[in-house]
């Protein structure tokens, strides 16, 4: 698929800063006068709804189960005739997203094998691949803490253990796919203006700015 907008994807472990930082990049692709809009997944739409249930423990489901519903929340993410990805990104608007694909591959191959999710999800990485994955890299102790001092409930795999499992996961993904998708790491440990700049360094030229720190 030609993409005549721009798709970026934030990625990181729980409690990594990435929804700021996709606010603060989206202020700064406006100002340019282009169009920018965010999104996340799981979505809000009836799919991902059911996924959040699962993931709170409102609802009951194995972990094969979950992952194939995040596989279905995903292409109608892409897909949807009416608010479809695909769509939005022909249309030219740049869409900044809260997690994609390597978040499915680190976070449930910890408990399902990785070339099962790979497949699962095949269709999805076909039909649209993005500009750049980027990374915000902290430490899982600290995101613990951030996690714990802003919510009144964790999620299914909000733990410093699963957190440090899903980290490493991470890392190997990024091995692994090296020369297939475009990874931006980050460190998260940085102040959050510093990690807006590297992140802006990055994606200043695909809208034809060299930005200098």
């Amino acid at each position: 698929m030609e993409n005549t907008g721009h798709f970026f994807v934030f990625e990181g472990i729980d409690g990594s800063g990435k929804s700021t930082q996709i606010r603060l990049l989206k202020e700064k692709i406006e100002e340019l006068g282009v169009r920018c809009m965010e999104t996340k997944e799981p979505t809000d739409g009836p799919i991902g709804s059911l996924v959040h249930q699962c993931m709170t423990g409102r609802t009951s489901a194995d972990e094969y189960s979950i992952a194939a519903l995040f596989a279905a929340d995903r292409l109608d993410h892409l897909l949807n005739e009416s608010d479809g990805l695909c769509g939005k990104i022909q249309d030219g608007i740049t869409v900044l997203s809260d997690r994609f694909i390597f978040s499915t591959y680190a976070y449930q191959s910890v408990n399902i094998p990785l070339e099962w999710l790979i497949q699962m999800n095949s269709q999805a990485t076909e039909i649209l691949r993005p500009d750049c994955h980027i990374f915000i890299d902290v430490d899982p102790e600290v995101a613990m803490e951030r996690i714990t001092a802003g919510r009144f409930h964790t999620e299914r795999y909000e733990t410093t253990e699963q957190l440090t499992k899903v980290r490493s996961r991470y890392y190997q993904l990024f091995d692994r796919f090296q020369g297939q998708e475009s990874v931006l790491i980050v460190d998260g440990n940085q102040s959050v203006d510093d990690i807006a700049k590297d992140i802006w360094q990055y994606v200043a030229p695909f809208y034809d700015i060299a930005e200098t720190r």
